[in-house]
């Protein structure tokens, strides 16, 4: 893999330094959170503010359109991975002036789940927010099941109309309205020639034969609907253009906006080579293109294909995509920077975070236990194998989903590992795992493993030690934290089927003592991690695989079924 890198950990910190460097006239950082872009133009008092944020890898998209007219804040995720709770958070205060905020991202799990975490963490300051979902990928889920669908390149259009809806003076139910109107105009597909690589696992996470294409493959390298023969640029034209207006019916004298996207690594003269051929069949049917939009506009690191997108336009649409807009990822005019910009409400300056108090709890132990002063040893051995198996769970995630899973927990564990002082408590050092993942990793990963070792850390906080009932109470409170944020069920794929029969193997044992529950517990993880082989996704990226997620170990459950057993062994040496 030959690249233009340092640390392959730190492109997404030297990405966006290198951008705001590069278009400080148009976006600066926010002071109190290095993964939030803001505009200069932003927060402006009295209208309303536009936030989105997604995972790195798809520039311009996100922080691209940063900028006058268009986004006023965009928080930044790990590479293909959504930005934690705390950076939408950050971005919705740093966008806001006083008329509320709308917060227009894409549909998908980590997405969803942080947002609304950030919703709930900016109450307190009194801001108002809306939000729309992108879920313009026609290839993801069928019609009657669109709220399924991915947010892909429609969700461009989705953050013009509402960024000039709001430069009009629109209220936040107005904008929120404007832009849900856009992505329902929406209809997106992509077709995939080759694969790309995150630089942190130095190979593709899926394949693409030579002489083959993947039709409807996602922005994270998702499978399609079907691979077959790679066609002629006309043919591949047409079966995108047939694919989008199938599923948006629209009639003869329709008008529309085009945006026709290259993947990271299609030259755009054979873009052009498409869009050549879209428009004149568009012609042919009757359908006007008002305007065009060809270029790398929402890219997948050096993927080779490319996405169309067809907004069908009225009116008020029309009107919203003409006004003039400017961002480093698109400029549809140049635009002044009003006078009274960038200063953000002193009622949004950052509070501190409050000081958890830790209580001793009246209990009396039982047999065999594990001391919690001087443990924190055990989630260092939690973390030491989770970075050693980062390679082999981004293999894993990259055969259903984007293989960034490995990457991810690696990152945040190793963090972790590294701030925990050698004196440290089990309950403290839980705590500083869970904060981290919560506040630096995102995805949907960082606020479920998040919610976990905090239910953990709290329920063992006060404890001289982890007797049979002590630890059954941690570990039901491990579980109670997974489903505080997360809806998934055994059965559905995820690590649910693994945490939930350890969970239960640790109950119904814990009567012969605390080392054979320990034991049940580790030999039913890796059961529920061999159980998710023969099952098809119900949640996540990989549920929109259908069938083709069948024979492929969940990476969550995998990643679980390591924390799990890890935990076991290492408490099994520590019993007193």
């Amino acid at each position: 893999m030959q690249r233009f890198l340092n640390n392959p950990d730190d492109i997404v910190d030297e990405t966006v330094a290198g951008f705001v460097r590069a278009h400080r006239d148009l976006v600066r950082l926010d002071p109190d959170n290095p993964r939030v872009v803001v505009s200069t133009a932003a927060p402006q008092p009295g209208r309303v503010g536009i936030v989105t944020g997604g995972g790195s890898g798809h520039e311009p998209a996100f922080i691209g359109y940063t900028g006058r007219n268009l986004v006023d804040a965009v928080a930044v995720g790990e590479l293909f991975s959504s930005p934690t709770a705390k950076s939408f958070a950050d971005a919705i205060r740093a966008a806001d002036g006083g008329a509320g905020v709308a917060v227009l991202y894409g549909n998908y799990a980590g997405d969803n789940m942080n947002v609304r975490m950030a919703k709930e963490m900016v109450t307190p300051d009194g801001i108002e927010v809306a939000t729309v979902v992108a879920n313009d990928d026609v290839c993801s889920a069928p019609l009657a099941e669109r709220e399924r669908r991915r947010g892909v390149a429609g969700e461009i259009f989705m953050w013009k109309i509402g960024g000039a809806k709001a430069a009009k003076g629109g209220s936040l139910a107005e904008v929120i309205q404007a832009a849900q109107k856009a992505i329902d105009a929406c209809r997106s597909v992509g077709v995939g020639l080759g694969p790309c690589t995150l630089p942190a696992v130095g190979h593709p996470n899926f394949k693409i034969e030579l002489g083959t294409m993947e039709v409807g493959i996602g922005h994270h390298g998702e499978p399609g609907v079907r691979v077959e023969a790679l066609k002629t640029a006309d043919a591949v034209a047409d079966d995108m253009l047939d694919i989008v207006l199938g599923d948006h019916g629209l009639q003869e004298g329709a008008e529309v906006s085009v945006l026709l996207s290259g993947l990271g690594a299609t030259p755009i003269n054979e873009l052009y080579v498409l869009y050549d051929r879209i428009e004149s069949q568009l012609d042919a049917k009757g359908i006007h293109v008002h305007k065009a939009f060809v270029g790398n506009y929402f890219t997948s690191l050096e993927m080779v294909g490319a996405t169309l997108t067809v907004m069908a336009l009225d009116a008020e649409l029309k009107e919203l995509l003409d006004l003039a807009a400017e961002a480093p990822g698109m400029a549809t005019g140049a635009v002044a920077a009003p006078k009274n910009a960038g200063v953000a409400h002193g009622r949004h300056a950052a509070s501190a975070a409050a000081t958890a108090t830790t209580i001793a709890k009246n209990v009396t132990l039982t047999g065999a236990s594990v001391p919690v002063a001087g443990s924190a040893g055990i989630v260092r051995e939690i973390a030491a194998v989770i970075v050693a198996n980062k390679a082999h769970l981004s293999e894993i995630d990259g055969l259903i989903g984007d293989g960034d899973h490995g990457i991810n927990m690696a990152k945040g564990f190793g963090r972790a590992a590294d701030r925990i002082p050698a004196d440290a408590s089990l309950d403290q050092a839980l705590r500083i795992l869970s904060d981290v993942l919560m506040s630096e990793i995102g995805g949907s990963m960082g606020p479920l493993y998040g919610f976990m070792f905090q239910g953990m850390a709290d329920e063992v906080a006060g404890r001289p030690g982890l007797d049979a009932d002590g630890f059954a109470d941690v570990m039901n409170a491990a579980l109670a934290g997974v489903r505080k944020t997360g809806s998934a069920q055994v059965g559905d794929k995820t690590l649910i089927d693994c945490l939930v029969p350890a969970v239960e193997a640790f109950d119904a044992a814990k009567s012969q003592g605390l080392a054979a529950a320990l034991t049940a517990m580790s030999e039913a993880a890796v059961k529920g991690r061999d159980s998710t082989v023969d099952l098809v996704a119900k949640i996540g990226r990989a549920s929109r695989l259908g069938e083709r997620s069948r024979g492929v170990p969940d990476a969550g459950a995998t990643s679980c079924c390591l924390i799990l057993t890890t935990l076991a062994d290492a408490a099994l040496k520590r019993l007193a």
